[in-house]
């Protein structure tokens, strides 16, 4: 598998690569900056992200049969 065809597999899966770098890698790297940060508005600001994020993967994976439908 040569770079070409590295290159023309994350062209054809970028959806399904970008979704967990946006909603995941880059909030994590954002929280530990902010968790080592002295200010605590970024720390709630973080928080309330991850408490957003767990409360709406959780309604998604349990109304997922009736979200499919």
């Amino acid at each position: 598998m040569g770079s070409g065809a590295l290159l023309s597999f994350i062209a054809r899966n970028f959806d399904v690569l970008a979704g967990p770098l946006v909603t995941l890698v880059y909030p994590l790297y954002a929280s530990v900056k902010a968790i080592e940060s002295k200010s605590p508005e970024d720390d709630q600001q973080w928080l309330t992200y991850w408490v957003l994020y767990s409360l709406v993967t959780l309604f998604e994976l349990t109304f997922s049969t009736l979200i499919e439908w």
